[in-house]
């Protein structure tokens, strides 16, 4: 989603953010010169450095913001660099003891930072000519957004920010941004040499407010290097003998550990974020009645961007368990019937679902909430609506004696940490005011979760075998989140499979190995299915998914709700992703090819809809084709998934269609599938601790004769009785997971991961970028090349 901003005027915003302490009254300000910024009258002609040299001095020599001061940072990056972000902002305004002397950002002690541009309209991002519109649209001036941007999204990734403001100083004028999670509040432009006490009360006001009203977050503390967590987080990431290395293996009696063990991947997670480029903290979440502290260092994984949940990913020390776990910062969607991600994740637990990751705490923090949508609210008064929808219901396993599919249900009531303003869905809305536009602003609670599992990204696989086997075990887990906790989890992509090695003890031989299994995590997004009443509208205004693994159903219809059909073509998309990009294959171009299937689109009727590669092979083919008659191959068990599969999603689409054209034309009801025979694959047996443990995890596989599935409808256009079948066997996890099992259990995989063939320098022919889906997806839409480019990946 674009960051939206929203246009106040300087008084308006020093009401609601620079409020005046009890006790304090206007006049009580100091006394400021009239000629304190003569130096900048000609700042309209003056170049870049001499206004942002000239305004220090004015700012500092007249102490505009008592026990702060303003340094300049533009000459250098901080001597680590952020990531791939080399970004030097112009100036900020530091904490006296925290000032800096070398010309570096110090990111993680700015207070606010600054901005200094030329006094050209070009060089302004947003525009006050427009009332209808903030945000200017001249590529110059959308560049100059753009960086500002960026550096805000530093801050947020370096510091925990409830909010950030930041000045913009433009020539002889000035504006003062608020920035949180939901978009920008900005001031309108102010010629600042000219009205020089309007800019001296702002920053004034400014001074007297605690850090969290500047945006601080109160919940995490900073560590210094004097402090004892600080000391004890050097003592924990230094190498321990009794660490375990991760490969798959079987183990010897020297390494067999306390239950559970610390792999060593996670100490070395562990020690790369406590770098000195990153600031340490001790963060609160909530624990029931309680709150639990962890100790962490840098983020492991964080989502770009500053619009949206803001994802942050830790490896965090436990000091109530002195365990590694890895906990979630992260900005939820703050709407009426959504549930919170450790809610469902703990009914997930509860219900005994395999494969998804232990709840070990989560909760809202300190009420902390966007304040953008509003203060745009506010600007856009509407009458409340008639009526609030009830409560929304997670369906529980049934107690012996109760029917599965009665209305026996868990009733999902708000949290005690929540408060009343919470906002439904526009949808909820059955008369809605009339030309009045729906904020385009999404609503967001600050979040923290922290689960027992620490992962590895899906991409450090290291054969097709062990892929398919990671995936089978998501699979798995889906199974049974839809069956014993009647729950679909709607974004299956590669980001939320996830890997977790662990220590398995092999029943048949008595031995113990490393094994890596699949953890299904992300479920915030995920919905109930089988409740009383139907669940028929989203828990948030917008569709939702990963662009690229999205079923071809999913990105052709806004309105259409997630089947079981949709994840399971989901997981498809996951491995062919995978598959493509890392195994050896005939495809020569594989950036071309990931760009053409994940990335690629339609625009039809101002709305982006699947692109033509994918939809012509899930539709049309029921193949996958490198160039025209040319058929994808990999030369290994990887083939046979890909052709018992694909011919399966081509049958439901045909029925689906079929059944679509009577619903249009005769407004027949949809005939309910029935399950089709299963087709035979000759199974072939792979290591005995591999057939061990997949029979200890599903049982022996048994092929059973399944009745075909019957359409009683008019002859036209009718799907051929091959592809209702086929379409029958997508009705449950059984078919995937047996087709699954089988490949997995082949003796001919080989060694076929070559590594990354993506070419990092590869420039996209359509660069997602310039797209802008966000009025029909939350499109996590980023370049297919750089879903796995991340060190480690977000279940978020």
């Amino acid at each position: 989603m674009a960051h939206k901003a929203v246009r106040v005027d300087v008084s308006e915003f020093s009401d609601m953010f620079y409020p005046l302490p009890a006790g304090v009254s206007p006049d009580d300000h100091p006394v400021w010169p009239e000629n304190i910024f003569d130096g900048l009258s000609e700042g309209h002609v003056l170049a870049e450095k001499d206004i942002q040299e000239r305004f220090i001095r004015a700012f500092n020599s007249n102490n505009l913001v008592p026990g702060h001061n303003l340094s300049a940072s533009s000459e250098k990056p901080d001597l680590e660099d952020m990531g791939d972000f080399k970004q030097k902002v112009d100036a900020a305004i530091f904490k006296t003891n925290l000032v800096p002397s070398d010309g570096r950002p110090h990111w993680g002690d700015q207070l606010v930072p600054v901005e200094f541009k030329r006094h050209e309209t070009n060089q302004d991002p947003f525009d006050d000519s427009n009332e209808l519109k903030v945000d200017a649209n001249a590529k110059t001036r959308k560049e100059v957004r753009g960086q500002i941007i960026s550096y805000a999204e530093i801050i947020f990734r370096v510091q925990h920010r409830i909010a950030l403001f930041m000045l913009l100083v433009i020539g002889r004028n000035f504006r003062v941004l608020r920035w949180d999670r939901s978009g920008t509040i900005v001031t309108r432009a102010v010629d600042y040499v000219a009205n020089p006490h309007i800019l001296c009360e702002v920053l004034w006001r400014m001074s007297l407010q605690s850090e969290e009203q500047l945006g601080v977050d109160p919940s995490a503390t900073r560590l210094f290097p004097e402090d004892d967590d600080y000391k004890l987080m050097d003592i924990l990431a230094g190498q321990s003998k009794t660490d375990l290395a991760a490969e798959e293996r079987k183990l010897k009696p020297s390494e067999l550990r306390p239950n559970p063990p610390t792999f060593a991947y996670v100490r070395e997670l562990f020690q790369a974020s406590i770098d000195p480029k990153w600031t340490r903290y001790r963060v609160e979440v909530p624990d029931g009645d309680t709150t639990r502290t962890f100790l962490i260092g840098g983020p492991s994984f964080y989502a770009r961007g500053m619009a949206g949940r803001g994802t942050k990913g830790f490896v965090a020390w436990d000091r109530q368990t002195g365990r590694f776990m890895w906990l979630k910062d992260a900005w939820r969607l703050d709407y009426e019937r959504m549930d919170r991600e450790g809610d469902i994740l703990k009914h997930l637990n509860d219900c005994n679902v395999a494969n998804v990751p232990t709840l070990c705490c989560h909760g809202d923090i300190r009420n902390q909430k966007t304040k953008t949508p509003d203060v745009w609210e506010a600007q856009h008064p509407s009458p409340p609506p008639a009526s609030v929808p009830p409560p929304r219901s997670i369906p529980v396993s049934a107690p012996a004696g109760i029917d599965p599919g009665s209305s026996h249900t868990l009733v999902a009531r708000p949290s005690s940490t929540m408060t009343s303003r919470k906002r439904s869905c526009p949808e909820n809305d059955d008369n809605p005011p009339e030309n009045r536009e729906e904020c385009p602003l999404r609503c967001h609670a600050h979040y923290r979760i922290v689960v027992e599992e620490v992962c590895r990204p899906l991409a450090e696989f290291t054969s097709g075998q062990q892929l398919i086997s990671i995936v089978l075990s998501c699979l798995h887990a889906h199974k049974d989140a839809y069956v014993k906790a009647k729950i679909i989890h709607c974004d299956v992509s590669s980001g939320n499979i996830l890997i977790l090695p662990q220590v398995v003890h092999v029943k048949r031989t008595g031995t113990y190995h490393v094994v890596w299994k699949g953890i299904l995590a992300d479920w915030e997004l995920s919905k109930p299915v089988g409740t009383a009443e139907p669940f028929t509208q989203p828990r948030h205004p917008l569709t939702t998914g990963t662009w690229q693994f999205l079923s071809v159903g999913m990105l052709s219809s806004r309105l259409k709700a997630v089947e079981i059909q949709d994840d399971l073509e989901s997981f498809v998309h996951v491995v062919l992703y995978h598959a493509i990009r890392y195994l050896r294959s005939n495809c020569e171009d594989v950036g071309e090819f990931i760009e053409n299937y994940f990335d690629a689109c339609t625009l039809q009727n101002s709305v982006y809809t699947c692109g033509v590669n994918k939809l012509l092979t899930m539709k049309l083919n029921g193949y996958l084709q490198v160039e025209e008659r040319v058929r994808l191959k990999f030369d290994s068990p990887m083939d046979s998934f890909f052709s018992e599969l694909l011919p399966l999603f081509k049958g439901l689409y045909a029925v689906q269609n079929y059944l679509d054209g009577l619903h249009e034309t005769a407004n027949a009801p949809s005939p309910p599938h029935q399950p089709a025979r299963a087709p035979s694959m000759s199974p072939s047996s792979e290591t005995e601790v591999y057939d061990a443990l997949d029979e200890e995890e599903f049982g022996a596989i048994v092929e059973s004769e399944i009745p075909r599935a019957t359409i009683n409808a008019p002859s036209i256009h009718k799907p051929t009785p091959s592809e209702e079948s086929d379409a029958a066997r997508l009705d449950t996890h059984d078919h995937m997971i047996h087709v699954m099992r089988l490949v997995k259990r082949r003796r001919d995989w080989g060694s076929d991961k070559v590594g990354d063939r993506v070419w990092r320098l590869n420039v996209p022919q359509r660069p997602v970028s310039h797209l802008d889906v966000s009025t029909e997806h939350i499109a996590k839409r980023v370049r297919g090349d750089a879903l796995c480019a991340q060190p480690f990946p977000e279940w978020s």
